[in-house]
């Protein structure tokens, strides 16, 4: 088989690895495309592990000595509002984007089962939803004979899902994918138009869930829109793909594009760039 690695890849062996998920992407050829993201079902979750990889690599590329770092509040109105052992505060906003509605909604739908796969009972109506979404004959009448029994929708029930987890997940790929620089555009600029404050002291993170976009797509895309990132009133704005991390942050592959930065950090980036060589995909690692 020719497989080949998406240049949206990990660096590190994955056998000590955790909450990933492979994707392989089959191309009418028969070429198939290897993708791994990072695999956390849960959205509060996810946005928390993303916002410690973004501090851990904040210290790592532009400090000069270790920083404490807290979390003084969530969704108020920001994601995250930070305070630093330098008695510095600043936000953390997480947007996510993806090829096409029907993927980011196909993600949520597998990370749903995943979620409930945990569970040892359900509701009825879950079970509706979910064998909506990934329909088995074997679930179809079960439901049927509990309704059938008098059981509302409402009642729980043993989870006919428990201990399902991990599946493997098939589906076509037969949608109208969205063109890259609008998606960063739409992004954005949504979170632009949020009339909360301190948008000067907040950084936008665009989570990058696209399956068939690389890296080179994505350079051309951001300058197609320097018109928007230049003018933008947030601090910073990077694209960030995860790969794997333990729940704790640690142990973790990922990247950090820049998309807007400060002054500083531009010229420390520069200074990275000259001492460290990037790849062929333009990807330098620290």
């Amino acid at each position: 088989m020719n497989i080949r690695k998406s240049s949206f890849h990990p660096n590190c062996e994955m056998n000590d690895k955790h909450n990933f998920k492979p994707y392989n992407l089959i191309e009418r050829d028969g070429t198939i495309y290897e993708r791994i993201f990072l695999d956390v079902p849960d959205p509060s979750f996810r946005e928390y592990l993303i916002c410690m990889h973004y501090l851990k690599h904040q210290v790592k590329i532009f400090a000069d000595r270790p920083i404490g770092i807290n979390i003084i509040s969530r969704d108020n109105p920001w994601d995250f509002k930070i305070e630093t052992s330098d008695k510095e505060e600043f936000n953390v906003e997480i947007t996510a984007i993806a090829n096409d509605d029907f993927s980011f909604e196909k993600m949520k739908r597998e990370d749903r089962l995943a979620i409930k796969s945990n569970k040892d009972k359900l509701p009825i109506h879950e079970l509706v939803k979910l064998n909506s979404f990934f329909p088995t004959e074997k679930t179809n009448e079960l439901i049927k004979r509990l309704l059938e029994n008098g059981h509302s929708q409402k009642d729980f029930v043993d989870n006919p899902y428990k201990g399902n987890y991990p599946n493997i997940f098939l589906s076509s790929s037969n949608y109208i994918e969205k063109n890259l620089e609008n998606l960063l555009r739409v992004a954005i600029s949504k979170k632009e138009t949020k009339k909360h404050k301190e948008k000067n002291k907040t950084v936008l993170l665009i989570d990058n869930r696209t399956l068939k976009y690389e890296i080179s797509d994505f350079f051309e895309a951001f300058k197609a829109i320097v018109d928007i990132t230049d003018k933008s009133s947030f601090r910073e704005i990077w694209l960030y793909t995860g790969y794997c991390s333990d729940n704790n942050g640690n142990n973790a592959e990922y990247s950090l594009a820049p998309i807007k930065t400060t002054e500083k950090q531009s010229k420390l980036l520069i200074e990275l760039t000259n001492k460290n060589r990037p790849n062929e995909n333009g990807v330098v690692y620290v």
